[in-house]
């Protein structure tokens, strides 16, 4: 395991290059217990729990920094309010990272991607859930109540939710979002 990954994963320890106000180190706080609480109820074991703990320590690492340096790190053609997880990701891939699974999660974290495993999964509904968003409480509340053993329906609700508010302030859908919410709803199907 890399070793920005053991720190982050087993004392929260964030790279030296990460930058993140006291609000959103709140944030990443609340994410990472949500993925530790549902990846215990689950059974996943220890050291896979790390990486868990690692993905919510590291999704936001580079939200508050400015967006010239997301941009640097991310490329071309990501909306603002989302360049931060790819930027993230691959800072962390020029970091030596070569967790594709992880760095998947960190990159489509807010977003969604078809390719997203339990792992990515469980990082975009946490970050989704957590308790301090300033969205309805009590909706979020039972839909937390609901994980991780309904994860798939609670997977459909948050990423309609998603979906519906890109629509209703006229935002463009990216591709990987429409392409993940086609393989969500499918699963919900068969």
């Amino acid at each position: 395991m890399h070793p920005i990954i053991e720190a982050a994963g087993r004392e929260g320890v964030l790279p030296g290059w990460a930058n993140v106000s006291s609000r959103r180190h709140t944030h990443i706080a609340r994410v990472t217990e949500l993925l530790d609480d549902w990846a215990d109820n689950i059974g996943i074991g220890a050291e896979e729990r790390v990486r868990w703990r690692a993905a919510g320590r590291l999704h936001d690492a580079l939200k508050d920094a400015p967006l010239e340096e997301q941009s640097r790190w991310a490329g071309e053609g990501w909306p603002d309010p989302v360049m931060h997880g790819p930027a993230c990701a691959e800072r962390l891939r020029a970091d030596g990272v070569e967790d594709e699974e992880l760095l998947l999660a960190v990159a489509f974290h807010s977003i969604g991607h078809p390719a997203l495993t339990d792992l990515g999964e469980h990082l975009y509904l946490a970050d989704y859930l957590e308790p301090g968003r300033n969205q309805d409480h009590a909706q979020l509340a039972r839909l937390r109540e609901r994980m991780p053993a309904e994860r798939d329906a609670v997977l459909r609700e948050v990423a309609a939710a998603r979906v519906r508010r890109l629509l209703d302030n006229r935002l463009p859908l990216l591709q990987p979002t429409a392409e993940f919410w086609n393989r969500v709803v499918k699963q919900g199907v068969d």
